[in-house]
């Protein structure tokens, strides 16, 4: 990404307002995310919607939309601002697609990483030390892509918060990644049809059953090259490819590179001695070896 590419801020701030102060109507030239640390009475009003903001949450506004905040009348409110330009924004990059459809609020417990770095943001605005106004472009970048994620359909890190029938078909799913099942039987655990099942998963999940089927198939098969548990053909059949040679093409098409490759690239003694932990709370599968470059 060239320099150009990055987004060019032009103001941050952490301001606690009084309460029952009234902002707007305006509009804005240039974009801007506010963070709300704290549920309030505070009501966000745009294209003759009203947003309470009752949890914690930003608020994402574009150039040009008139709105207004009418902060909570019984206490102070504290928010974070950046205000900025973005060349990917205005030209509708399809990356960003989440924040032109789904409305201007996005609550912060569903992107709690973003909540982070709005507060970093304001930590290197106050101390602006070496390059501190690419750091701001980067993070606001970063805080922009977070947002767009699918992440943002349930709570970071909470398997809890999916619907049971979408929980209770991913664990029918894991059970027999070694066997030949279709998704048809895998909707029928959720007890809903195949159709309204296929949704509900997608906006849970930001996938289709089938890509999460065969996601779950190459991360088994990952864990197990990763310990030298055979090789690409007893594993391909393990995690239930009918042949080495469907499983090696996926395998290539979706992580850029070979089956063997990986396989290669794990002979080390530190992945063949991993431990399996128990009851751990990390939102993410543990024990994996992620290529992000090839």
């Amino acid at each position: 990404m060239t320099e150009l590419e990055w987004p060019v801020v032009h103001n941050v701030g952490d301001i606690i307002i009084q309460a029952g102060f009234i902002l707007g109507p305006r509009t804005i030239n240039d974009y801007e995310l506010v963070y709300f640390p704290d549920g309030s009475g505070t009501v966000y009003e745009i294209g003759g919607q009203a947003f309470l903001l009752d949890e914690p949450c930003f608020i994402f506004t574009r150039p040009g939309e008139q709105h207004s905040y009418r902060f909570c009348s019984e206490k102070n409110v504290r928010h974070m601002f950046v205000h900025f330009d973005y060349a990917a924004l205005q030209e509708e990059n399809e990356r960003f697609e989440p924040l032109f459809s789904q409305g201007n609020r996005f609550l912060s417990n569903q992107h709690t990483l973003v909540a982070g770095m709005m507060q970093k943001m304001l930590w290197i605005a106050n101390h602006q030390s070496s390059y501190w106004r690419r750091r701001l472009a980067v993070l606001v970048a970063a805080s922009l892509e977070e947002l767009s994620s699918h992440s943002g359909y349930t709570d970071e890190g909470s398997v809890l918060s999916l619907p049971v029938p979408i929980q209770r078909a991913l664990e029918f799913m894991e059970e027999h990644l070694a066997e030949p099942i279709t998704i048809e039987e895998i909707a029928a655990r959720s007890g809903w049809s195949h159709e309204h099942f296929t949704r509900v998963f997608v906006v849970s999940l930001g996938m289709t059953p089938k890509r999460m089927l065969l996601e779950r198939r190459l991360r088994r098969a990952e864990f197990l090259m990763m310990r030298g548990a055979g090789s690409v053909k007893q594993i391909a059949f393990s995690v239930g490819f009918g042949d080495e040679h469907h499983f090696s093409k996926m395998y290539k098409r979706i992580r850029g590179i070979t089956a063997s490759d990986y396989l290669k690239r794990c002979n080390d003694p530190l992945f063949r001695h991993t431990a399996d932990l128990l009851d751990s709370r990390t939102p993410y599968p543990v024990n994996r070896y992620i290529l992000v470059k090839p």
